[in-house]
């Protein structure tokens, strides 16, 4: 099934403009709060920038933590361009609630919206029948694309919020996911992942995540007297 509605070759010509665009911008500036507390995620975020070049991240953290805001804010700090060596495209996944039978269909719907590959469109366009190998066969047309935009390598990024959600799934479906990184898309596809807590069998040979992710623990956020409702609703807006 190829839902990469629109014909690569009139899709060059975009890319090349989105090449030279974020060739030309400068690096942009730190993006920090102020106190220790800003350093301290201005050096998280540069950590993760300077990782995503030869792998992938897993940031795991609990509710309230920032998970969400940092990948947003990955996502905007990628986008901008600055980096002499490599053009990074970042599309934002968020699988939070969404079924097993819709995991690719949900993956593509977003990268291929957020890059420009297709109109706007609804996950149901897909349907339960766009798996697995369907995302493959778009992701290396989108690649493909990526390449010719710019004389400096490309890599698309993709950034997964609540990748945890694959707990709950057919193991057979996370190993799927794995091999995304292994059918001729590894140097070029590397993803950032959040999890409250993965299942860690992910650290055991044999496991699909093995040897995958650098884990990168986020720190428990500032506890607080207030109204126990208010605290909540706080938690839902940096989550």
């Amino acid at each position: 099934m190829n839902v990469v509605r629109t014909p690569l070759r009139s899709l060059l010509g975009l890319f090349r403009v989105l090449g030279r665009e974020a060739q030309e911008k400068p690096p942009s500036p730190p993006t920090t709060s102020g106190g220790s507390g800003g350093e301290d995620r201005e050096r998280l975020i540069l950590r993760i920038l300077s990782t995503l070049r030869n792998n992938s991240i897993l940031l795991c953290g609990t509710t309230g933590s920032g998970k969400t805001s940092i990948l947003l804010e990955l996502k905007d700090r990628l986008a901008a361009g600055g980096d002499p060596a490599t053009v990074f495209f970042p599309a934002y996944v968020n699988l939070e609630g969404v079924p097993e039978q819709l995991l690719f269909a949900t993956v593509a719907d977003a990268v291929l919206e957020q890059l420009d590959f297709a109109p706007p469109s609804k996950v149901e366009r897909f349907g339960a029948d766009y798996g697995h190998r369907e995302l493959v066969g778009d992701f290396r047309a989108v690649i493909r694309t990526l390449k010719q935009s710019s004389p400096r390598s490309a890599r698309l990024v993709l950034l997964v919020d609540h990748i945890d959600e694959l707990n709950t799934y057919d193991p057979r479906t996370t190993q799927r996911v794995r091999g995304l990184f292994m059918t001729g898309l590894d140097g070029v596809l590397v993803m950032v992942a959040t999890a409250v807590e993965i299942d860690k069998r992910w650290e055991q040979e044999g496991s699909p995540w093995y040897n995958f992710f650098e884990e990168i623990g986020l720190p428990e956020p500032p506890s607080t007297d207030a109204d126990p409702d208010e605290g909540r609703d706080t938690m839902a807006r940096n989550e």
